[in-house]
């Protein structure tokens, strides 16, 4: 495990934006439901 560490202090920055990088978008692929049922509530059912 320190190894890996130690070769990744020279990336550190890069790791760190990947990481918030892939939460945006868990969190982006867990909200797509919801916004598409929003859209068919008030789009499509008040016609």
């Amino acid at each position: 495990m320190f190894k890996i560490l130690k070769n990744l202090k020279k990336t550190w920055a890069s790791v760190v934006a990947i990481v918030i990088l892939l939460c945006l978008q868990a969190w982006a692929d867990l909200e797509l439901p919801s916004y598409t049922s929003k859209i068919v509530d008030t789009g499509i059912v008040t016609r």
